[in-house]
């Protein structure tokens, strides 16, 4: 894990800390042990999201910062709804590697929204146990990576590309390979 941590942005570094210190129950904490206002300063760039099943996660909290730049509200929908099919397949990988390993999983994205503005976005997923005790929650930081921050809402992503993609080991080991990192429509 020193790998992966001596190269995250600091909303990243500050997620990971505070789920660090977390009590966890073979290797991985319950939602109910997560304070949220442990990690205040980056809530904006947070989300939890929740396997209902195999092809449905539901974003059960977007912050604020994330739904800015999608332009929209993100929580209550499924992921299906807010990408493209190709893009919520790969996505969805990623997702079911988290909870089945369990394991950390870092990314880095390159967006080009409508307006024509690139960004890179850092990605980190945690995973965490729900109510009945089965991991099926993520824990996910999207920090901003490019210089020049602009705050006005943009309209929907047009293309994500996974630059990087590396999966950490917390505990359990770490899946085999990275998911598909290629140019993605959403």
């Amino acid at each position: 894990m020193d790998v992966i941590s001596g190269r995250l942005q600091p909303a990243a570094k500050r997620l990971l800390a505070a789920w660090l210190q977390l009590p966890r129950l073979d290797g991985v904490p319950t939602r109910a042990s997560f304070d949220p206002t442990v990690i205040a300063s980056v809530l904006p760039v947070v989300s939890v999201i929740q396997r209902i099943c195999a092809d449905v996660w539901r974003v059960r909290l977007a912050g604020t910062e994330i739904e800015r730049r999608w332009g929209r509200m993100l929580t209550g929908h499924n992921y299906s709804d807010i990408l493209s099919v190709q893009a919520a397949t790969v996505i969805y990988r990623e997702f079911e590697a988290v909870c089945r390993q369990p394991c950390g999983s870092w990314s880095l994205r390159h967006l080009e929204l409508r307006s024509g503005r690139q960004l890179q976005i850092e990605t980190v997923r945690l995973p965490l146990r729900g109510k009945d005790g089965e991991v099926d929650l993520i824990l996910s930081c999207n920090g901003e990576v490019t210089p020049g921050f602009i705050p006005e809402a943009d309209q929907s992503r047009e293309v994500i590309t996974v630059v990087e993609q590396e999966f950490f080991d917390i505990g359990a080991g770490r899946p085999a390979g990275a998911c598909l990192s290629t140019l993605l429509s959403a």
